[in-house]
């Protein structure tokens, strides 16, 4: 484990190195997703202008949840992001073969070897937004609410890390598809959204097959008191279930890999 954390640490080195040689990069990346933030915000309001709830939600809840979601992706895809989305070309280039003769497990080799800091800017926007609409609110949610929130949002991100992981595994399959990450895109989108604007058969495949809901929605809806701390338990299955699944397809997929030595 100690050899794993001085990797790890590493990397994070490795990744500070990279962005401060492409300061104008790092500085417009930062800027690009506040601006992205900001249109979404934007859009939610004209909403809210014409109308005062959504699906049972105010636009404070809608803001909060929006902010929920921002803060589960964007840390997912400030640790995973760099280093997953290069799978499938490293299945092209063969220079995958270079990750599995590495002496360290390689899912965490490739899931963490690129720690992408320009997401900075979204941290910042789901911060701000979380906090504007909290302040909004006539009553604050009490410490047991944020203390759920939060475990329900480490389980989220572990399902959306697996979700991303499985899907660019699929590169080996799939060697010439390059923008499997954009299936993970539409993914994250359709979180940004309460599952309670689809109808009924599309909220239970979002909630127990497909669970988008675990992702911003459920935890959401735990910090305004609308969610049973059992859900808790049954988003930790969930997330512990995609973990280990995820391995199981990883190993299963690396069996059937032709590397570029054979």
């Amino acid at each position: 484990m100690q050899r794993y954390w001085r990797l790890y640490k590493a990397f994070w080195r490795a990744s500070f190195i990279r962005e401060a040689e492409f300061r104008a990069n790092f500085w417009a990346k930062i800027a690009t997703n506040l601006l992205w933030i900001g249109f979404f915000v934007v859009t939610l309001q004209i909403v809210f202008d014409h109308t005062k709830q959504v699906a049972g939600w105010s636009r404070e809840e809608a803001f909060l949840l929006t902010a929920t979601c921002l803060f589960l992706e964007s840390v997912v895809y400030t640790l995973f992001h760099g280093g997953l989305v290069e799978i499938p070309s490293m299945v092209r280039t063969g220079t995958l073969d270079f990750a599995l003769f590495k002496p360290a497990d390689s899912q965490f080799w490739l899931s963490a070897r690129r720690v992408s800091l320009d997401q900075t800017g979204s941290l910042i926007g789901a911060f701000a937004l979380g906090a504007y609409a909290l302040s909004k609110m006539q009553t604050l949610p009490n410490w047991e609410r944020f203390g759920l929130y939060f475990l329900m949002i480490l389980c989220g991100m572990l399902i959306f890390y697996s979700f991303y992981f499985m899907l660019m595994t699929l590169g080996i399959w799939f060697v010439r598809v390059e923008n499997l990450w954009a299936l993970m895109e539409v993914y994250a989108q359709t979180a940004r959204f309460p599952t309670d604007i689809f109808d009924a058969v599309l909220r239970r495949i979002f909630t127990y097959f497909l669970p988008v809901a675990f992702l911003a929605t459920i935890p959401a809806k735990a910090l305004l008191g609308r969610a049973s701390p059992a859900f808790l338990a049954f988003a930790a299955v969930w997330a512990i279930a995609f973990f280990v699944f995820s391995r199981m397809f990883w190993r299963f997929s690396l069996r059937h890999y032709s590397s570029a030595s054979s």
